[in-house]
């Protein structure tokens, strides 16, 4: 009994055995009527007249290629329904005409048929083609031109997999939106090309359940390793009897697009002058945290501070300087924090910090860091005098009950408030609604 492992890696010597196992294999090979054999649509055999229908030299240049290559997109969903209904019960489907291209880039006419034989646990496929090209002067029409230039220029990618989700057909425009050749891309896994399979999933589900979907934006890894922004519209095909035969539809770049917008909303989030989040965003992101404590508990805490005597500094200095100056205590304290804490700017010289999922001992080290970081940095002004700056901070454990936030926010202005009133340079914390005084 052969495994998946074999069946899908096709060594040369599970070819070998399995071809030999074939009953009739010898007399195939002689047989003037081209004869391919495959398994996973893969070719394991050609017979001669079978190389030289696909203009092929050597067996080699078609072994382990997906037949799927060779069929004309406009025969390709048909005939991939008649290899997906072979089973036990139809094991052979009857003679139809079908285009497919030669190594040479010729569309030649065929009459074929394909026929379903097993072998110990591995379903082949063997196939069997009459080319009736010059038989019947078939010149490519018009139609075909134009679907042709189609399927090769147009900016979106055309693709079609098979019910397992499987890439049977894709558009040469893969190369230009992810990296690849069209022949690296047949026969791989659709999610595998996924930043997040898992997004792959929730489309297929959705096709399943409605039959079409349209503008799913998800992302794609590009063949260099980059991220590319894309936008599909899809629909699942169906056999005439119901049956799920496999996904087809259309997907484009827009990864410019995405680039922009989130500039805006970075932008729209962010203070211009410090890059921490605005009054507005800091609220939302602490609004959220909250309503996920009532879920999930953790321990978070909210602190408010500003900078001891930043008036003076403005008066004396101007503005320019006082900017300066809260630019670069904002960067000093980025540096205490972690990337999970959410640091925004309340506006003038009022800053707020939530410090996520840390105890209250974790916390209270944040705060002697931040205040000492700062009171030992030193920032020079324009008239190249150095000056040295405190704050003064107010501390709250964050509740599930604190909606809106700005309930939390009133007892770290007050803890600030006490604060600043012994003097600055220190925080305040409430403890069980205890005001403690730490400094």
């Amino acid at each position: 009994m052969y495994n998946k492992d074999d069946i899908s890696k096709l060594s040369d010597q599970f070819i070998q055995d399995i071809l030999t196992k074939f009953i009739g294999i010898e007399f195939i090979k002689t047989h003037p009527i081209p004869h391919a054999i495959t398994i996973n649509r893969k070719f394991i055999f050609l017979n001669q007249a079978a190389l030289s229908l696909f203009d092929a030299t050597d067996a080699s240049q078609l072994i382990r290629k997906d037949i799927t290559t060779f069929i004309h997109p406009l025969d390709h969903g048909r005939i991939l329904g008649r290899l997906e209904i072979l089973s036990e019960n139809t094991p052979r489907n009857p003679p139809t005409e079908q285009r497919l291209y030669a190594l040479s880039g010729k569309v030649k006419r065929i009459i074929s048929t394909s026929s379903l034989y097993q072998i110990e646990n591995c379903d082949l496929v063997m196939a069997t083609g009459i080319e009736i090209t010059e038989a019947i002067g078939y010149e490519i029409s018009e139609t075909e031109k134009n679907f042709q230039r189609l399927f090769e220029n147009m900016h979106d990618v055309f693709y079609r997999t098979d019910r397992n989700q499987i890439i049977t057909l894709i558009g040469p425009t893969i190369h230009d939106v992810a990296g690849y050749q069209p022949e690296d891309v047949i026969g791989m896994p659709a999610d595998y090309f996924y930043l997040n399979p898992e997004m792959r999933k929730g489309l297929v589900e959705i096709l399943e359940k409605e039959g079409s979907v349209k503008n799913f934006h998800t992302q794609l890894k590009h063949k260099n390793g980059s991220i590319v922004d894309v936008e599909i519209s899809s629909k699942a095909i169906y056999s005439p009897e119901g049956k799920f035969l496999g996904i087809e539809g259309v997907f484009r770049d827009i990864s410019e697009q995405m680039t922009i917008k989130r500039q805006l909303e970075h932008l729209a989030q962010t203070d211009e002058l410090t890059g921490t989040l605005n009054r507005r965003s800091f609220i939302e992101a602490g609004t959220q945290l909250v309503k996920q404590l009532k879920r999930k508990h953790e321990d978070n805490y909210l602190l408010i501070f500003d900078l001891d005597k930043f008036k003076p500094i403005n008066d004396t200095y101007g503005h320019l300087n006082g900017d300066k100056v809260l630019v670069n205590v904002v960067a000093v304290i980025k540096e205490t924090l972690r990337e999970t804490d959410i640091f925004g700017r309340l506006g003038g010289d009022e800053f707020a910090i939530i410090a996520r999922n840390c105890s209250a001992e974790e916390c209270l080290m944040m705060l002697d860091r931040i205040l000492d970081s700062v009171q030992k940095s030193t920032i020079t002004m324009s008239d190249e005098t150095e000056i040295s700056i405190s704050l003064s901070i107010g501390l709250t454990h964050l509740k599930n009950a604190d909606t809106p936030l700005s309930l939390a926010m009133a007892r770290a202005d007050q803890q600030l408030y006490l604060a600043k009133s012994r003097g600055g340079a220190c925080y305040v914390v409430e403890n069980n609604n205890q005001i403690q005084l730490i400094s």
